[in-house]
């Protein structure tokens, strides 16, 4: 039995999205644009809460909702096909064939375009991490990352979980604030959702693995707006975080690209995901 109503961390999205719902709905005489997109807003908020657990489950939730309601009902089969026709702009490698560095080039400027303006189709989004995959199975010289990981990272593209993928479709431009904050130095991560006044944060440590481009992570706090919420250890393990349970899988993102633009990793449940640094958000 999934008790979500009883985590803590559930009460801030219940709250600003019947908060955010009810305000549009009060305001029939403002811009019918902006009405939708409290409705919207609110509903992601809400359908956030209902999920109980993963953030990013509820920003696939709140893309499907948004852009195709049949499919979250089971209605219609899934997105893939409603990226568009152009062909995309990055050709991806063959298994045989090795990325050249016009190619590394064209798929890093591809996801800093995209990172930048959220103008790029996400087909030729995931297209371009496809091509940085392949060049990092390649193996060869080191990476270089951990040396520019340090810093503050705003999520701005997710096809979430394979599960999630496999459900809905899908996820795109992520349509919350999300931030991610490495300090390879200390060791310390935070993952970051930020809504208007309300902030939920999970804190813990990292290791970094060079040989793999691995970044492993454990959280261990959970913060609402800041102050940290104890957790009994069920609850824990129900959230993702550490706890005396051994995880089914360990929570990692395995990089394939950071620069002083972006970063690009496919993390442990499958998903791949595309981060610009936090400084350089228009």
């Amino acid at each position: 039995l999934k008790l979500w109503w009883l985590r803590p961390a559930i009460f801030p999205f219940l709250v600003e999205g019947l908060v955010a719902m009810s305000a549009a709905r009060r305001r029939p005489d403002c811009d019918g644009g902006r009405a939708s997109r409290g409705r919207r807003l609110g509903a992601f908020l809400v359908l956030a809460a209902a999920g109980g657990a993963s953030l990013s489950v509820a920003a696939a939730r709140w893309t499907a909702f948004v852009s195709a309601p049949g499919r979250l009902l089971g209605l219609s089969a899934p997105h893939n096909s409603a990226f568009g026709g152009a062909a995309p702009l990055i050709a991806v490698a063959s298994s045989a064939q090795e990325v050249g560095p016009e190619q590394r080039k064209a798929a890093l400027d591809t996801l800093a375009a995209s990172a930048l303006t959220r103008a790029t189709p996400p087909e030729e989004v995931f297209e371009a991490i496809r091509v940085l995959e392949k060049q990092a199975a390649a193996g060869g010289e080191a990476s270089g990352f951990e040396g520019l990981l340090t810093g503050d990272w705003r999520l701005i593209y997710t096809t979430g979980t394979k599960k999630t993928e496999d459900d809905i479709g899908r996820v795109n431009y992520v349509p919350i604030t999300a931030v991610q904050r490495f300090d390879m130095g200390t060791k310390f991560i935070r993952n970051g959702v930020y809504l208007g006044p309300i902030s939920l944060e999970f804190e813990g440590a990292l290791r970094w693995l060079e040989d793999r481009r691995r970044l492993e992570f454990d959280f261990e706090d959970l913060k609402v707006c800041g102050m940290s919420v104890p957790l009994p250890d069920w609850m824990r393990g129900a959230a993702g975080m550490k706890s005396s349970a051994p995880y089914k899988k360990q929570p990692a993102f395995n990089f394939v690209a950071v620069d002083g633009r972006i970063a690009a990793a496919r993390g442990a449940g499958g998903g791949v995901a595309l981060w610009l640094r936090n400084e350089l958000v228009q």
